[in-house]
């Protein structure tokens, strides 16, 4: 067998600065990520805090089934959620809101208000994990799968 091909490109970034002389340990490039995370968490929490009033008061709005462009930034909301919210330990908001997604995916172009809300109040809920044990946000996380499930049986997951 032959040696896989060395890349003589210079290293880039975080490679390039870590354990060289001069520049950071990994050790030190940990810390300091875990400080920008910290210092970013208040301002991270009320972006989080926007977009899920922007999904209620969307909601509000709706009569019926909401139109492309409502369901698009419904989605757009939920996704801000879902990636923000496992970033900063809300792990089971991060997956509603994900479940939120799949459901506006699943359910288009037709809509389940039930579901829907379903899906809303278990997001409120998670927004406080430490109200929440742990075994109950699982058992609402997969309380959420059962409710996709039942909307829209011939779609995985």
């Amino acid at each position: 067998m032959s040696e896989p091909a060395k890349s003589n490109a210079p290293p880039r970034g975080l490679a390039r600065c870590l354990n060289a002389a001069g520049g950071i340990g990994m050790k030190d490039a940990v810390a300091r990520a875990a400080l920008h995370m910290e210092m970013m968490q208040e301002r991270t929490l009320g972006i989080m805090e926007e977009s899920f009033a922007g999904i209620v008061g969307l909601l509000a709005q709706i009569d019926g089934a909401p139109t492309h462009d409502a369901r698009k930034e419904l989605h757009q909301l939920s996704c801000t959620l879902a990636g923000l919210g496992g970033m900063f330990g809300r792990d089971a908001l991060s997956k509603a809101a994900y479940s939120f997604c799949r459901l506006i995916d699943m359910t288009e172009p037709g809509w389940d208000a039930a579901a829907v809300a379903v899906h809303v109040h278990t997001m409120r809920l998670l927004f406080k994990p430490e109200r929440v044990p742990a075994d109950v946000q699982a058992n609402l996380i997969e309380g959420l799968v059962k409710v996709r499930r039942t909307v829209a049986p011939a779609t995985p997951g």
